[in-house]
């Protein structure tokens, strides 16, 4: 997974109504790899996808799309929130996205409570406080879009978590048999800056990340 070519995309700060914002892009904070398409792999789709495409095959065909991201957030300056959307430009009838993958990742941690319990003994009531621990789970990514025409992955930075690390965001594309298209591609980024607070900003892709032909 580590083998791709990145390319340091620039991140623009988008407008406000009202309030300060940062003029400055930022570069160095997330990269992306040349996103392609390989032949669909039954094996590695759900098995509800795996059945439809038996069903479909007299009239669809079906492509695996890849692409890689990379966050590299600066020390003491964290990514709060990316966003990675597809969307299809179809030549000829639909095209859809199904298995959009990572579906769900989660953070694993513990939340203290207080738990109040009250005693009563005849005249007089008691009351104490007891400290309870549950585990949690939180999600920082969630796929959307399956059976649609527009895929979309969505990190969000949860307390205690960082938005770092290298990922494949991997959905199957199905196209009508024969048909060709495209699958155009953007992106968004929010950082929380150390005197300016959170800045929201817009991803330019290049345009040899910005679509992909289909098949």
């Amino acid at each position: 997974m580590s083998d791709f070519a990145w390319v340091d995309v620039e991140l623009v700060p988008r407008p406000v109504l009202h309030g300060a914002q940062d003029g400055l892009s930022e570069r160095g904070v997330v990269y992306f790899g040349r996103p392609f398409t390989t032949a669909f792999d039954p094996a590695s789709a759900s098995e509800t996808t795996r059945a439809y495409a038996v069903e479909h095959e007299d009239v669809a065909d079906f492509r695996r799309l890849v692409l890689p991201l990379n966050m590299t957030p600066r020390p003491g300056e964290p990514l709060t929130s990316v966003a990675v959307q597809g969307v299809a430009q179809q030549a000829d009838g639909r095209t859809l996205f199904w298995d959009p993958v990572p579906c769900r990742l989660t953070d694993s941690g513990t939340r203290d409570s207080r738990v109040s319990v009250t005693a009563d003994f005849g005249l007089v009531q008691s009351q104490a406080e007891t400290a309870v621990q549950r585990q949690t789970q939180a999600s920082f990514l969630r796929a959307r879009g399956a059976g649609t025409g527009i895929v979309q992955w969505e990190f969000t930075r949860r307390s205690g978590g960082e938005l770092d690390g290298i990922y494949e965001l991997i959905a199957t594309v199905e196209l009508p048999r024969g048909a060709s298209g495209a699958v155009l591609l953007s992106a968004a980024a929010r950082i929380h800056k150390k005197r300016l607070g959170v800045i929201g900003y817009t991803v330019r892709l290049p345009e040899e990340l910005a679509t992909v032909l289909l098949p």
